[in-house]
């Protein structure tokens, strides 16, 4: 929607036009190595800022389209524009962060890592690597880092890699929730073997 193209700086559409979106094929050769954890942080910003506006977009564009076979008090198609409306919402500062280049370097590469794992249709490594981002190793007995000699050195990667934070923080928890609502509906949209789905609804 236009939201979300004015908030990273894409053209601005007039709201609900239909506009064409690149296939998933096409945005598979667009954002090659986003998931490369060498890759330098400066065009990942901009790959995973297109990634995840291609694919509410596409998003977007379903929820309308379905908008022409419900019927106007259908309560399900009511449902799906809000949550949306709220997504769209909670990705802005999102895609302010990714526009000015100022998103958590472990952030932006997890980011990546689920967006690489979308784009190979493998959801539970969405899932997994998502899981990874929002709880990190928060469970994990304290006694863990202060192994060895070089319990300092381990312990300051295991904190590096460990970004739990991110749930007590309000505005990136509501982004991370909208990115879960994304992978739910990228399994749906682009469907695949059985093996690399989550069971959302079990």
């Amino acid at each position: 929607s236009s939201g979300i193209n004015a908030e990273y700086g894409g053209d601005t559409v007039k709201k609900r036009e239909m506009k064409e979106l690149l296939s998933l094929d096409e945005m598979k050769e667009q954002c090659k190595g986003i998931a490369n954890q060498r890759i330098p942080p400066d065009p990942l910003f901009d790959m995973v800022g297109k990634f995840y506006r291609w694919l509410f977009d596409t998003w977007d564009q379903d929820g309308e389209r379905a908008k022409s076979t419900r019927s106007a008090n259908d309560l399900s198609w009511k449902m799906e524009r809000a949550k949306i409306k709220q997504a769209e919402d909670y990705m802005k500062p999102l895609f302010r962060s990714l526009r000015r280049k100022t998103l958590d370097e472990t952030l932006l590469r997890s980011f990546g890592t689920i967006a690489g794992a979308i784009l190979n249709q493998d959801y539970i490594a969405a899932n997994d690597q998502y899981l990874k981002t929002a709880i990190g190793n928060a469970a994990w007995p304290i006694g863990v880092t202060m192994v060895g000699i070089h319990a300092r050195t381990g312990r300051e990667k295991l904190f590096a890699h460990n970004v739990a934070h991110v749930l007590n923080d309000e505005v990136q928890r509501k982004y991370l929730q909208a990115i879960k609502r994304l992978m739910t509906f990228a399994q749906r949209y682009f469907p695949t073997d059985p093996s690399k789905c989550v069971e959302y609804n079990a």
